[in-house]
């Protein structure tokens, strides 16, 4: 993986999905229950390094060389908008294969690594999601909490973060419903666990309309290309999904060995 530059978008955000009203989400209430006021519980799943490694997530080990690449890119991103504080950051692709899951919680465990910080990483693709299945955890999970979804506390060797699943399974195409639900649990995990680093798996950009409110949600975004996989027209197209205001870090993937 390389980080290619970054890049102060001029693009405009697609106007896709109508996403107006997911600010006042903050206090959103579900039967008598207030999102903001409920406590969050929690659930720990053992994960097998030996299984990671398998699935290339080694950000958790800070000995690996492999592990400098993804620090290199979390230090970028971190220097990048030092006055917030607390950082959202969306990983997502132009199209699908180019390695956005791998990306998302590599830099997650390299976030978590931060003495202090306090990382919550987000499954939010709806139609394939993957993190839960590179983590080598059950496919359904075993507690839900309606008011923040699939939460698990997540350890690995000493790192620690969590981890919230989408809040619908896999193989459907989520409704405007299902978008709201998961924003306000994203909301509602924010307020109780108080992450000073949010991470998004998000699906391709040209291949759903999914990623706009959670785009929108963020303060950056990590677009991953691929060599074999990406062309240059489906990254400036993706490019105009990020507003103006918004930090966006390319990097590259699946890159042969050289000299410099």
């Amino acid at each position: 993986m390389e980080i290619i530059k970054n890049i102060a978008l001029r693009g405009k955000l697609a106007d896709r999905l109508d996403v107006e009203g997911l600010p006042m989400l903050s206090s959103l209430r579900v039967g008598n229950f207030n999102c903001a006021d409920a406590p969050v519980s929690l659930h720990s799943d053992p994960l097998s390094p030996t299984f990671l490694y398998g699935n290339r997530i080694i950000a958790f080990d800070s000995t690996s060389p492999i592990t400098h690449a993804y620090d290199v890119l979390r230090n970028h991103l971190i220097a990048g908008r030092k006055e917030l504080d607390a950082r959202v950051i969306s990983v997502s692709a132009p199209t699908s294969g180019c390695g956005t899951t791998v990306t998302a919680v590599n830099l997650a465990l390299s976030l978590a690594r931060v003495p202090g910080a306090n990382v919550l990483l987000v499954d939010a693709n709806a139609r394939d999601p993957g993190v839960g299945r590179v983590l080598g955890l059950a496919p359904e999970p075993s507690y839900e909490d309606p008011l923040h979804g699939w939460i698990t506390r997540i350890d690995i060797r000493g790192v620690q973060l969590m981890f919230l699943r989408a809040a619908w399974g896999g193989g459907r195409q989520p409704l405007p419903d299902d978008l709201i639900r998961m924003t306000s649990q994203v909301i509602a995990n924010r307020q109780s666990l108080k992450p000073t680093y949010v991470v998004f798996d998000l699906p391709p950009m040209l291949n759903s309309d999914e990623v706009i409110p959670f785009l929108d949600m963020s303060d950056t975004t990590v677009l991953v290309v691929a060599v074999g996989k990406s062309r240059l027209s489906e990254l400036e197209t993706a490019r105009t999904y990020v507003n103006s205001d918004k930090l966006m870090q390319v990097v590259l993937n699946n890159t042969r060995r050289h000299g410099l």
